[in-house]
């Protein structure tokens, strides 16, 4: 799921259900991703939604932009100070039928934007018409993790025949390769092991998968980091990041527009799927070591030696006593 449930229920409640009401609900995701909703109280029917991508720099001219103007033509608005780009509907002027179409596209607008590269070089990839060009270089956090994405060409393909423009049917797969890091050192440990995993696990039918240490980039981005040592936020170098993840993305994988759509969005969710495992890793090892810890207690309060009961004892009169140990 790569939308705010926040803004999918505020919106919901205008687009849909015919709420109009004054608002202005600003909301932000864990990505960096930032959502304002604004109904003027002037026109209650007019919905405007402000999005701030800490990207949009980069992705603007990777495709972004265009994604924005065409999924979204007729809707652009000029954005508010602090954000990126904005949309305007106007939901008394959309037909009832068509509602529940327009909702999906507006709470989507980060996966439009944001998969914008990846849904190029899949269609690309899907037509056969991929080519040998510019990575696509996207410094999508602000902690210094970028995505690249790029076409391949197999292996088995003569040598002469490989990042030939003029051979495209050479070029049969697209390699998206992570850069993951994070500011805790528990995560990135974490991280770490959850990343080799993904390589050692074979899923039949999904894209492969393959990790590189930091010290080790994969080789399709190499040259670029020794270069420029790729380029975060303000040109900033990247940190010492836990690794590269890169998956490789075939024709099958892309080849009807649903498959499309769907490889768009796992590959836009990726780190965050990732980062919601190591937080339920973390949570998982807590639940674990409270336990081992109630049950540790459960043994100490049993080891509690009981105080001795006194000894009923008798005098040579007959009467009884008790003699306290």
């Amino acid at each position: 799921m790569s939308h705010n449930m926040i803004m999918e229920e505020a919106l919901g409640a205008r687009v849909v259900e015919g709420v109009r009401e004054a608002t202005e609900l600003s909301v932000g995701d864990f990505d960096g991703c930032r959502f304002k909703l604004v109904c003027a109280p002037e026109a209650l029917g007019v919905v405007t939604m402000h999005v701030d991508l800490p990207c949009w720099r980069e992705l603007s001219s990777l495709g972004g932009q265009a994604a924005l103007d065409e999924i979204f033509a007729g809707h652009v608005a000029a954005p508010d100070p602090g954000y990126k780009v904005a949309v305007r509907v106007d939901c008394d002027a959309v037909a009832a039928a068509d509602r529940p179409a327009l909702l999906a596209k507006l709470i989507d607008i980060k996966r439009h934007l944001v998969g914008a590269p990846f849904a190029d070089a899949f269609a690309k990839l899907a037509a056969g018409t991929a080519t040998k060009g510019p990575v696509a270089a996207l410094p999508w956090r602000e902690g210094g993790e970028a995505v690249y994405v790029m076409a391949g060409a197999s292996r088995r393909v003569p040598p002469s025949f490989r990042n030939d423009p003029a051979k495209p049917a050479s070029y049969d797969r697209v390699a998206v390769v992570y850069a993951i890091d994070f500011p805790e050192e528990t995560d990135r440990a974490m991280g770490r092991v959850l990343l080799q995993q993904f390589a050692e696990t074979r899923v039949p039918g999904a894209p492969p998968v393959t990790f590189s240490e930091a010290k080790a980039p994969p080789l399709e981005i190499r040259d670029l980091v020794a270069t420029s040592g790729f380029l975060g936020f303000g040109g900033k170098k990247l940190p010492n990041v836990v690794g590269y993840v890169t998956l490789t993305v075939f024709k099958r994988h892309v080849d009807t527009p649903e498959k499309l759509a769907d490889r768009v969005g796992l590959c836009v969710g990726f780190r965050n799927y990732l980062h919601y495992h190591i937080k339920a890793a973390k949570t998982n090892q807590h639940m674990r070591m409270r336990r081992k810890v109630y049950s540790w207690l459960q043994i100490l309060n049993r080891a509690v030696p009981k105080p001795a009961a006194g000894r009923e004892m008798k005098t040579a009169t007959g009467r009884s006593f008790f003699r306290k140990k």
